[in-house]
């Protein structure tokens, strides 16, 4: 080509140059900001290892150090090797996975030889080249918008790990599932499909590619712990970070209420995108130091928050007042509750806002009566059919919420009242994990020495919580949602119709008295749930694992105990039947079968609740042709029929005293005892109390009548 020619393209380039001198002048976002941590390809590999390797240093697991690694758009060099610490997002910030390329990506064990204490970290926007990504992780964790050229391991060989997100991931090598006890995948695929190594509690893949019934067969030997469906109902991805140019960028995908399967081509992805907002003009960009009044100020003028890392003590709750909203934390920024008010509060009838990439601790006092960390929604709407089109109130990402007893807030002994409320309509939560925590930094514990931690007394006790999550609006729906050790009341209290749940994982907390960790309200005319995973230490000490409408319709439910010996006495589900069906009480279901320390039930039986109300017309669910079929011919007479009472003959009964081939006990058992059982115990407790009052106060009476008598007598004789 001629230089005339050339002319408009050096122009370009002279005219992009510029933009980025008038750029560099006016300062970045991320100037003077130690957590966030800009990568260059055009650095040297011993620039770019210090800084990787500092963030690994700086960062611990109960520290408040917070940390962002982001890529720039470019091939780094294979020498580089990141290894992700605790508070850390790797990020690439180009527009697709593939325009940032890394050789070695890792997650160590920790200093226990496991990864189960491995919580708090992600990797996103990256293809990852090398012949091995070991990603071993557990809770508050998240790997998305990525491209894995070869394997992908998510343990290492040795040591367990128990808990993982991933989504939008596009694994051409096979996928080791290693140690993992569970773990939850949506959309996403799988070229070389994966290998098991037989010790799966609950694996759920929900709009996977790559899947097939031989994989389901070789994750579950003793019990068929895999669990397949074959779209996502409704969904939306997370808002990411991204460098277009010389300009940055959050783009929001768009919201699909339409099924969906696997990963998406470069081409549909840049399609796919809603909004781009541009940081410097749309985004107010949230640093450490800054108060809720200077953060609230500047929602009032913004489009979308950017929090950066850092540790955010609040004096007043974030309110989210205008639709199409979008906060986004990069580097797990952590937001602290202001005394017994909510973090963040999302007003009523707010359309696709989305919150993501945050940690919320509470900070309330014992005394207090707090709020929800996150309010999504002030009021249920009360809403009672599900509409023709779903409207887009919004979606929950990668939000985790904690109490505890830790150094950075004073050790105090806390109380949170319910971590997550969501109360719109429609919503969808992506990844979210309510915490009370089992270990902590008060309490004189050495993770590097100590065993059995399960045993071992912290300073975390001694806080209070009520709900992990409480959902009161209708047509929620959940993909991967973890709740563990809440000490008081329900993990998880679904009161909301036409609630979906893919991939639920509850840890019961070790010593107090708890409730259900997974309860469906008893007047919910529809419910579904697939993988719900409900574990304790020893003994369990909820009266049952879950506690569902008559309408619920839940598949593969599993109870694990720990250190073994788990009694299929126990129940594992049960129904509450609202009065109007004309049958009250509770009905409980048994194990199907335990093996060791797992025990498994795969159906639920329950009412079709369209049979009985024309005009109730549930969602659409997926495809499930690697799930057990659903049980919806239980009519009411059935319910009944299996209530009535044993024979009493001794060959109609098991070694229990139950019906043979029924798998219902006949109430709830709190202390191991049927409540029927129960009833009558303390009705014969009290009648004898009763009978021994009654006969103690008679004798009494006698008593006073004869000495009266006496007395009487002596004094008549003395007078005469």
């Amino acid at each position: 080509q001629t230089a005339p020619d050339m002319w408009p393209f050096a122009g370009l380039a002279l005219l992009s140059a510029c933009l980025h001198l008038q750029a560099a002048a006016w300062g970045n976002w991320f100037d003077g900001l130690e957590g966030v941590i800009i990568l260059d390809p055009s650095m040297n590999l011993q620039q770019l290892q210090g800084l990787v390797d500092g963030a690994a240093g700086a960062t611990s697991h109960f520290g408040t150090a917070r940390r962002a690694l982001i890529f720039k758009p470019g091939v780094y060099p294979p020498q580089l090797n990141v290894n992700v610490g605790y508070y850390t997002s790797v990020m690439g910030v180009g527009q697709a996975p593939e325009d940032v390329v890394l050789t070695n990506v890792v997650v160590a064990n920790d200093v226990t030889g496991t990864a189960l204490n491995n919580f708090w970290r992600s990797v996103e926007g990256i293809t990852v080249s090398g012949p091995r990504f070991t990603w071993a992780v557990s809770q508050g964790c998240s790997l998305r918008r990525s491209i894995v050229k070869n394997e992908l391991w998510l343990s290492h060989k040795e040591g367990a790990s128990s808990g993982g997100f991933m989504a939008d991931v596009n694994v051409l090598g096979k996928v080791t599932m290693g140690t993992q006890q569970q773990w939850f995948t949506r959309n996403s695929e799988l070229h070389a499909g994966l290998t098991c190594w037989g010790n799966a509690w609950n694996y759920v893949f929900l709009g996977v590619k790559g899947i097939d019934e031989n994989m389901a067969k070789s994750c579950g030997k003793d019990v068929p712990s895999f669990s397949a469906v074959g779209q996502s109902p409704r969904v939306a991805e997370k808002p990411y970070l991204v460098l277009e140019g010389w300009e940055w960028k959050i783009f929001v995908p768009k919201f699909s209420g339409f099924p969906s399967v696997g990963t998406m081509s470069k081409q549909a992805r840049a399609g796919s995108i809603g909004l781009k907002l541009k940081l410097d003009e749309q985004i107010f960009v949230v640093k450490p130091g800054m108060d809720s009044n200077a953060i609230n100020a500047g929602m009032d003028t913004k489009v979308g928050l950017l929090i950066t890392p850092g540790v955010y003590h609040l004096d007043a709750p974030l309110v989210v007042k205008k639709p199409n909203f979008v906060i986004l934390g990069i580097g797990y920024p952590t937001l602290v509750a202001p005394g017994s008010k909510p973090c963040i509060k999302v007003l009523d009838n707010l359309k696709d806002v989305r919150i993501a990439g945050l940690i919320l601790d509470a900070h309330s006092s014992l005394s207090g009566v707090p709020e929800p960390l996150l309010q999504w929604g002030v009021k249920a709407s009360g809403r009672e059919m599900l509409p023709e089109q779903q409207s887009v109130p919004g979606v929950a990402s990668d939000l985790f919420a904690r109490i505890g007893a830790f150094k950075y807030l004073n050790c105090l002994s806390l109380r949170v009242g319910t971590m997550f409320e969501f109360n719109a309509d429609d919503l969808v939560v992506d990844n979210i994990w309510a915490w009370h925590a089992d270990h902590d930094d008060c309490s004189g514990f050495d993770l590097a020495t100590g065993s059995n931690m399960d045993r071992y007394r912290f300073a975390s006790d001694k806080s209070k919580s009520m709900h992990g999550v409480v959902v009161n609006g209708q047509a929620v729906t959940a993909y991967g949602l973890s709740v563990e050790h809440i000490s008081e009341g329900r993990m998880t209290f679904w009161k909301g119709d036409y609630g979906q749940c893919y991939f639920y994982q509850a840890e019961l907390p070790y010593r107090s008295q708890s409730f259900t960790a997974y309860v469906v309200h008893e007047s919910s005319k529809y419910h579904f749930a697939v993988g719900i995973g409900i574990y304790a230490d020893d003994v369990m000490h909820a009266h049952t694992a879950l506690e569902v409408s008559p309408f619920a319709d839940i598949r593969k439910v599993f109870t694990v105990n720990f250190h073994g010996g788990i009694s299929d006495t126990v129940s594992q589900v049960c129904q509450r039947a609202d009065p109007s069906l004309g049958w009250g009480g509770v009905k409980c279901y048994r194990p199907e079968k335990c093996v060791r320390d797992i025990c498994y039930y795969p159906t639920v039986q329950h009412i079709d609740a369209a049979a009985r109300d024309p005009d109730l017309v549930p969602p659409l669910l997926p495809a499930m042709p690697l799930l057990p079929k659903a049980e919806v011919d239980w009519k009411d007479s059935a319910a009944e029929d299996r209530a009535k009472p044993p024979s009493g003959k001794k060959d109609d009964l098991d070694k229990n005293g139950i019906p043979k081939g029924q798998e219902w006990m006949y109430s709830e058992a709190p202390f191991g005892i049927p409540a029927e059982l129960l009833g009558v115990i303390v009705f014969l407790i009290l009648l004898v109390l009763g009978v021994l009052i009654y006969q103690g106060c008679k004798r009494s009476a006698m008593r006073n009548i004869i000495l009266g008598r006496e007395e009487s007598a002596k004094l008549i004789f003395a007078a005469e």
